[in-house]
C-alpha cells in the first residue's frame, strides 16, 4: 500500500512539473488521452469580442492542434457524434474565462469519423472529437478539430 501512494505521490509531483514545452503527443486512439497546455485562445478569423466570428472560439494547444469549442456535441435527436443544431460553440467571451495561455490541459480523443476512409490515406484528422479538461478551474467542453466534419471546405 505504501508503495502505491508514494508511486502515484512521484507521478503527481512529475505531472505538476511539466511546462508548456513538454505537451504530450495527441492522442490517436478513441478513449486515448494527454496532457498538454493552451497555447493561444482565438476565434473564427481572428474576430475580437463581439465581432463576426467571435461565437466560434477556437483553442490552439502547444501539442499542434487547434479546436473548435463546444459545450455539446452528442446529440440527443440523432445519433452519433458531430455539430448540430443542438451543439452550442463556446463563443470568446465564456472561453476567455475558461482558459488562458499555459492552462495545462487534459485533451481525450472521443470520436474519429469513419464515414471518410480517404481522410486516412490524406494524413486530415478534420472531424476528430476531444474532450478538453482544464485542471487549473475543472471546467470542461468539447473540440472539434476543424469546423467541418471529415475535411469539408
Amino acid at each position: 500500500m505504501h508503495k502505491i501512494v508514494l508511486c502515484n505521490l512521484i507521478a503527481l509531483s512529475i505531472a505538476a512539473e511539466q511546462s508548456p514545452s513538454q505537451a504530450a503527443l495527441v492522442p490517436v486512439k478513441i478513449g486515448q488521452c494527454s496532457n498538454t497546455f493552451v497555447l493561444e485562445l482565438t476565434s473564427r478569423f481572428g474576430a475580437r469580442l463581439s465581432e463576426f466570428g467571435s461565437e466560434d472560439s477556437v483553442l490552439a494547444l502547444t501539442n499542434g492542434i487547434s479546436l473548435y469549442l463546444y459545450r455539446k456535441l452528442r446529440s440527443q435527436t440523432t445519433p452519433g457524434w458531430g455539430i448540430t443544431s443542438e451543439s452550442s460553440p463556446v463563443n470568446l467571451s465564456d472561453a476567455s474565462s475558461m482558459y488562458r495561455p499555459n492552462d495545462k490541459v487534459k485533451l481525450c480523443l472521443e470520436y474519429i469519423p469513419v464515414d471518410c476512409d480517404y481522410r486516412k490515406r490524406l494524413g486530415d484528422r478534420r472531424g476528430e472529437i476531444y474532450y478538453i479538461s482544464n485542471y487549473r478551474n475543472g471546467g470542461s467542453v468539447f473540440g472539434h478539430l476543424g469546423r467541418n466534419g471529415c475535411g469539408g471546405a
